[in-house]
């Protein structure tokens, strides 16, 4: 079995739990997963590197403010102290912060995997709130200013 299906049958074992027969990779070896009307997962397959890339967009950062966020980012990423192992950077061009966590492929346990993702999706609800409030903070006192 290669890669590719191996990870088609742990995403059809979390379809079935969550409803949503026949969740797969699509071509490209990726996947998008909505919950909550509000976290965006998506799941990319790295057959090289033999990993599975769980990530999120979790804000922007606003222009106001924005090194005492950066700061609360990186000292929160710093031995992944407020990530649950994920790790947090920013897509430069979008200034979009990104939460994102490896999967080593194949799984010691596949019963493991749901619950994996489930994880994630907490702490990325976690961070959206958290940068949401970073991002109001620091939009009141520049208005304050």
């Amino acid at each position: 079995m290669d890669l590719s299906e191996y990870v088609n049958e742990l995403l059809q074992a979390v379809g079935k739990s969550l409803s949503l027969p026949g969740l797969a990779l699509d071509d490209n070896g990726h996947c998008v997963l909505l919950f909550d009307d509000k976290v965006v997962l998506n799941i990319e397959l790295d057959i090289e590197k033999e990993l599975l890339i769980v990530y999120s967009y979790i804000g922007e950062v606003p222009f106001e403010g924005r090194e005492t966020i950066f700061e609360t980012l990186l000292e929160s990423n710093l031995f992944w102290k407020d990530t649950q192992g994920a790790t947090i950077g920013i897509d430069k061009q979008t200034q979009t912060v990104v939460l994102a966590f490896p999967i080593e492929l194949p799984l010691k346990r596949k019963e493991n995997f749901e619950e994996r993702l489930a994880l994630f999706v907490d702490i990325t609800e976690s961070w959206i709130t958290k940068l949401e409030k970073m991002s109001a903070d620091a939009e009141l006192i520049a208005n304050e200013g």
